[in-house]
């Protein structure tokens, strides 16, 4: 969903009839398309390649043909019935690289290993892709995939076999591609997993559930807190509706959530940039939700002001499954002094949303519940303080969950200064890539930042450029 986090709209009246555009087209828009397969563009071969110990430079005359296999049986998503489009997996290799793909399954994948394979790779989970038909891989980011290539190492990358906010089936589908390059092209010496936004909660479910699959993992904007990405989009729906003082007709039948949202909960709350007192409650409100004052809140604040309540407009009658897993029960809310407002009036105010029990189920469905923190691999992950997609409070969770089993060893997080979803740059994702693979190779623990204290002026130790703007320049 990074191409939605980008849009700036900042009043919910001028702005909300393109947020319902995107949400209605978000399976194509969201989805970063593979570069077209072009001359010289190999695809995956269904001939058994070189194992890890075979010299590398035999990887490169490998013969080219179109592979179809078939997947991993599931075990951790929930899948629909739905025919899905698979979008052509064909892309043009960097130079010194060779291309592979197919299908596998319902998903298709790409492989991309290098003429001096160094016998490590890395799989990379994508993120949300909207609620589309059409299903296609996504590529790692674009400065980490060339140093991959530069540095050794394969990657392998593959669409999900269904859209939706469905980690499980991207855990699946990501641990099935990694079965599947096992056998076709050798067992590596190191797997490393690698995800982004949903694609951290595909991190966090497989380091838990698949411990043997993966020897390391970077998180990058990840949902760690699994179901609770989705707990926290219910509890911004429900302070928007206390705050404006307007019932939203959520889970109720024949409600026009667009109307209510672009009539009168916009002019309670006002522009973002010049919201009523009822607006200012709001933030305030989403601000401690999301882990107290922090550098570049108000603008990641401005960027998310409607892309939150997407969720909440393309299934406002809580039928999807992780809708019907949300709940806000037992979230205590606070507000700063000053607004009119008390803690104990707003907790008794905010109109509380139970799980379904059989949704919220964690043996039938492992991607349902939130994460458990129960990992024996190392975990390096990055987080922007602005986003407010994912919001950082989602790293303190899991880092409590991840003391409390015993494993907070194995766990390194770093603040990044930064507005937004997603929005580190090139030298921050390539130096933690590093740290995690010389953590994997060498055991040498890489520094991090302490989240469980305070934010106000986190993340200057790993933010590399300072982004203008940034209030410790000032």
């Amino acid at each position: 969903m990074r191409p939605l986090s980008r849009i700036r709209h900042w009043g919910l009246s001028t702005g909300l009839a393109a947020v319902l555009t995107l949400v209605a087209a978000c399976g194509g828009a969201a989805v970063t398309p593979p570069s077209s397969g072009g001359a010289g563009t190999a695809a995956a071969s269904t001939t058994a390649h070189p194992s890890a110990a075979a010299t590398s430079s035999a990887l490169a005359t490998a013969p080219a043909a179109t592979a179809t296999a078939t997947a991993a049986e599931p075990k951790h998503g929930t899948y629909g019935s739905g025919p899905v489009t698979q979008k052509s997996p064909a892309f043009t290799p960097l130079t010194g690289a060779q291309a592979h793909f197919g299908k596998l399954g319902n998903a298709v994948y790409q492989v991309e290993i290098p003429t001096t394979w160094n016998h490590e790779l890395v799989l990379y989970a994508h993120g949300f892709a909207g609620f589309g038909s059409e299903v296609a891989v996504q590529q790692p980011p674009a400065a980490l995939r060339a140093e991959l290539i530069a540095e050794g190492f394969a990657w392998a990358a593959s669409s999900y076999s269904e859209n939706g906010y469905d980690p499980g089936i991207g855990a699946d589908d990501t641990l099935a591609l990694e079965q599947y390059f096992d056998k076709t092209y050798g067992k590596p010496v190191h797997t490393y997993l690698v995800g982004a936004s949903m694609g951290g909660n595909v991190v966090a479910l497989s380091l838990e559930h698949f411990p043997s699959a993966y020897d390391g993992a970077l998180s990058m904007c990840g949902a760690l807190g699994g179901e609770e990405e989705i707990d926290y989009l219910t509890s911004w729906a429900a302070l928007a509706e206390f705050t404006s003082g307007v019932h939203l007709p959520i889970g109720e039948q024949g409600g026009n959530m667009a109307a209510t949202l672009l009539g009168p909960v916009a002019a309670a709350l006002g522009p973002v940039d010049t919201p009523t007192q009822r607006g200012k409650q709001f933030a305030d409100l989403v601000q401690n939700l999301t882990g107290g004052p922090r550098p570049f809140f108000g603008e990641g604040f401005k960027d998310q002001y409607l892309v939150n309540f997407g969720l909440l407009i393309a299934d406002s009658g809580r039928k999807l499954l992780a809708s019907r897993a949300a709940t806000n029960d037992g979230v205590q809310y606070h507000i700063d002094p000053g607004l009119g407002l008390t803690d104990a009036q707003v907790n008794a105010g905010v109109r509380r949303f139970a799980a379904d029990p059989q949704a919220r189920n964690g043996q039938l469905h492992p991607d349902a519940v939130p994460t458990t923190g129960r990992i024996t691999k190392p975990l390096l992950t990055l987080h922007g303080t602005g986003d407010l997609f994912v919001p950082i409070s989602q790293e303190i969770s899991y880092r409590r969950k991840v003391d409390a089993a015993g494993a907070g060893n194995l766990l390194v997080q770093r603040a990044i200064r930064s507005a937004g979803h997603c929005n580190f740059s090139d030298h921050e994702i390539t130096t933690a890539f590093n740290d995690l693979v010389n953590w994997v190779r060498k055991g040498t623990k890489p520094l991090g930042d302490n989240l469980l204290g305070s934010l106000n002026d986190i993340g200057k130790q790993f933010t590399d450029p300072i982004r203008p703007g940034d209030p410790g320049t000032k």
